[in-house]
């Protein structure tokens, strides 16, 4: 039996025409296509019972003392975006919309939670998807994405689901206010005001401190990098994509397990092997290099010929670029883009590994870093929407949230009991399980992966694959 309630967010109002409205333009990495319409979800499984009102409390003082940005509204300015919020806040202005819901059984119970096999088994796919978590975690009523919002609609929902021995703490947020680990921070920092705790200032830059240089065109279209297509090609991407939808329309969304023993185990063999072939010096792989492989074989599993694939890893610049330094949390979108080309599906999986640290390696240099945010600029001026692929041939997107939960800890949020309060603070941890998604919802997820989080002894990922791939792994 399951009981649902609105929380006591304040009520919507448009606001006190005695305050001032601040008015800040959103930066071109934050608005390009299609991150102006994407909404971020996020599942957090915390194994304890969470104070909902303390939680509900604090987020509010976060946002009205520490980040209003999260308490504006977005509002669209010619061509640009903007956001916009009083200044102060009216006391019954929405900050965020909260609702709740209470199940009167364990999560155990259910089958939504994917239960985390031996460590040192193979690779398993879990008995629910991030869909599934969707329909049972968040309400009906929630936008899903940007064109789905009501007038006047918060930037932040929150929607918590109690069972008797966990709670869910489900987030949606604009994926042009923040990427994964802007999003990280800001949960960090809600905690840090729940535990009475002054949570560290963000970064904030000027609109154009992440523009990059002025690239000529040459440079904007240089082959075998994140570049602009030519109108030839922007017309003709898609039609390598065609033959496998018209031969495979359906496909099937799985949570995928990778366990730690066996990606470290493939990570050491695959050095083994590169280093019998580049030397000694070559370079060293890491897991994520390792999960990228995985999951991109297995995606084109049932690929038969040596079509060339894309491979595009999205890179975090905090601590990797002048304006953002690694110690201090920065709100939005930091994010540069990295490519490999190959023949996926007939290329073995160290050197699949291999070419993705060879991009990231490079993408890393500052350079590179530069003239990735100066191809999203461009993107951006030019309203194009964002496809890393190299025409012709087929596209895979890598995406890793990991990095991004390092910190995360709901220990401050544990109902308190007299065993668990030391120094005015929460004794203990609460580290919790992440899922979630944050892709367009009318196009097909198969050419996607994203590593959703390291917990219970292995790496949680989204995976999307047709039927036959599917069954495929399922039998192996």
């Amino acid at each position: 039996m399951a009981s649902e309630t609105n929380g006591k967010s304040p009520v919507k109002t448009n606001g006190d025409v005695r305050s001032d409205v601040q008015i800040i333009p959103l930066k071109p990495l934050d608005q390009w296509r299609p991150l102006e319409e994407i909404r971020s979800l996020l599942f957090l499984v915390v194994r304890e019972n969470l104070n909902e009102e303390a939680m509900r409390d604090s987020l509010d003082r976060l946002i009205r003392e520490h980040l209003p940005l999260i308490g504006a509204r977005i509002e669209l300015k010619k061509s640009d975006l903007e956001y916009r919020f009083p200044k102060p806040f009216p006391p019954a202005y929405l900050l965020f919309e909260w609702t709740n819901k209470t199940i009167d059984s364990s999560l155990g119970d259910t089958s939504l939670l994917p239960q985390a096999p031996q460590s040192d088994s193979g690779p398993s796919f879990a008995s629910s998807n991030i869909l599934d978590m969707e329909r049972e975690w968040t309400p009906s009523t929630w936008p899903v994405e940007r064109k789905f919002e009501k007038p006047d609609a918060p930037l932040l929902f929150v929607h918590i689901t109690k069972y008797t021995d966990s709670t869910i703490v489900a987030l949606n947020l604009p994926h042009s206010v923040s990427d994964q680990l802007g999003f990280g921070s800001m949960i960090n920092a809600w905690m840090q005001v729940l535990n009475g705790e002054t949570p560290p200032e963000f970064v904030e830059l000027s609109v154009d401190a992440l523009d990059g240089p002025k690239l000529s065109q040459k440079e904007l279209r240089m082959k075998g990098k994140f570049r602009i297509l030519s109108s030839r090609e922007r017309a003709t991407k898609i039609i390598p994509f065609i033959p496998g939808f018209v031969r495979d329309p359906k496909e099937v969304r799985k949570t995928l397990f990778l366990p730690v023993n066996l990606v470290d185990d493939l990570r050491e063999r695959c050095m083994v092997k590169l280093k019998a072939k580049y030397g000694e010096d070559a370079a060293t792989l890491s897991n994520a290099d390792v999960i990228t492989a995985i999951l991109a074989k297995f995606a084109f599993l049932s690929l038969k010929d040596s079509k060339m694939v894309t491979l595009s890893t999205s890179l975090n610049i905090r601590g990797r670029h002048p304006a953002l330094p690694a110690d201090k949390p920065y709100l939005h979108n930091g994010l540069s883009f990295v490519v490999s080309r190959l023949p996926v599906a007939k290329t073995p999986l160290a050197e699949v590994a291999y070419k993705n640290r060879l991009a990231v390696n490079e993408g890393l240099k500052l350079t590179n870093i530069e003239r990735s945010l100066a191809v999203s600029k461009e993107m951006y001026k030019r309203q194009l929407q964002l496809h890393v692929i190299e025409p012709p041939g087929l596209s895979y997107a890598i995406t890793n949230w990991c990095g991004a939960w390092r910190e995360l800890d709901f220990g401050p949020a544990v109902v308190r009991t007299e065993d668990s309060v030391v120094d005015g603070g929460v004794k203990g941890s609460a580290i919790p399980l992440v899922f979630g998604h944050s892709l367009q919802r009318h196009l097909p997820t198969r050419f996607n992966g994203h590593i959703m989080c390291k917990a219970g002894g292995g790496y949680w990922c989204d995976f999307t694959a047709i039927p036959k791939t599917i069954a495929k792994l399922e039998s192996l």
